[in-house]
């Protein structure tokens, strides 16, 4: 597995503590990500169970992005996403349960940004980077949850479209 090229130092550490903490296995076990592990990252951090149906949901919705965007997801589902943008995290998610690998995204897109007062709706033209990394079950067998840190990027680091770099 090749080192990605995260543009972002607290993603670069969010890795460097996945790959410290899965040794020589597959993958780390979800139950060594205590929340005082991933202190530093928890405003921006989603934990997501994998369902056997399928399906994503998330245990935890990072404090930031709530205040950020407006809306919790926490218990929520990827399915309870605008249709568009669910099925683009949906395919990111798909391919890091199969493969087993994590998965960097860079993403430039209109994101609706709430005024001062969180109630008005305005565009504005962002980049993000994410990371996925995978977690296994207790032994490490199948993928259990997926651990994904996300920021947004300084408006100089990155230019428009979507970037992927899949991690093999």
């Amino acid at each position: 597995m090749g080192r990605p090229d995260l543009k972002d130092g607290r993603l670069s550490r969010l890795y460097d503590l996945w790959l410290e903490l899965r040794g020589d296995r597959l993958l780390p076990e979800r139950t060594v990500f205590t929340p005082e592990i991933l202190k530093p990252w928890l405003g921006n951090l989603l934990l997501i169970d994998v369902g056997a149906d399928g399906r994503y949901r998330y245990r935890l919705y990072g404090s930031n992005f709530v205040y950020r965007f407006g809306v919790e997801m926490t218990k929520r589902t990827v399915d309870d996403l605008p249709p568009e943008q669910s099925a683009a995290i949906r395919g990111d998610y798909d391919a890091v349960v199969r493969g087993f690998n994590p998965l960097s995204r860079l993403y430039t897109n209109d994101f609706e940004i709430l005024d001062v007062n969180r109630k008005v709706g305005l565009q504005r033209m962002e980049t993000w980077e994410r990371l996925v990394l995978p977690l296994a079950n207790k032994g490490g067998r199948t993928v259990a949850m997926l651990m994904v840190g996300a920021y947004q990027l300084p408006s100089t680091s990155a230019g428009a479209g979507d970037a992927m770099m899949g991690l093999t």
